[in-house]
């Protein structure tokens, strides 16, 4: 059984991850560590910016900024902070996905030795529940984050230094992983899933506060 539900969660976070690719094109090291940011994915046609990069703060240009300061090193590159965007935007839909199959009533089975999981628990609660009810199978969860986290760390992507490209955990299902849309669908659902996040997080500890949402 236990063997089974180590299966089960495998197989879904290498579904889930099969959005998982670089979000740029160049397939050489060299080239991705000295990819500008114009040549990331996420510059988008809606915004009318004739494919110049969103950047009304120059956040993007912080970094080299102070590279040849005594503050280099305080501020992070642009790898960092996709890296954190992809990183983030993957958790978002996670967790996104997993509140509306929460609030569903659809609760996975995860009966073993005495553990399980708490069925028709407020997704806000599901966590600490399962926590509680179920540490085993949550220790097993655990377990494959720190694996994945430990395999993928971004080293050297604070300093621009990355040897790898943002977000590229090796993966490349449905050989999509130099598809530039795929790239931006990844992006956009990620921001928007963050977004959604943010306002189910406010719908559910400040009532009426996301207009036209009632909790569930």
């Amino acid at each position: 059984m236990a063997r089974g539900i180590v299966l089960a969660l495998a197989l879904f976070f290498v579904e889930a991850v099969s959005g998982f690719v670089a979000p740029v094109s160049q397939s050489s090291a060299s080239s991705l560590k000295a990819a500008p940011l114009d040549e990331m994915a996420g510059v988008s046609t809606e915004l009318g910016l004739d494919g110049k990069v969103f950047d009304p703060l120059g956040l993007a240009q912080i970094n080299p900024l102070i590279k040849d300061s005594e503050h280099y090193g305080v501020f992070p590159s642009v790898q960092w902070l996709r890296e954190s965007e992809l990183k983030h935007g993957r958790m978002a839909m996670l967790a996104f996905t997993g509140a509306c199959v929460q609030s569903a009533g659809i609760t996975f089975p995860g009966e073993l030795l005495g553990y399980y999981y708490e069925k028709n628990v407020n997704w806000a609660d599901g966590f600490s529940s399962a926590v509680k009810t179920n540490p085993l199978g949550m220790f097993q969860i655990f377990l494959f984050i720190h694996v994945v986290e430990t395999k993928f760390w971004p080293n050297g992507a604070w300093l621009g230094s990355m040897e790898r490209a943002p977000g590229d955990l090796g993966l490349n299902i449905g050989g999509k992983k130099d598809d530039p849309r795929a790239q931006l669908k990844e992006l956009k659902n990620g921001r928007a899933a963050m977004i959604g996040m943010m306002a189910l997080s406010a719908a559910h500890f400040i009532p009426g506060s996301v207009p036209f949402y009632s909790v569930v």
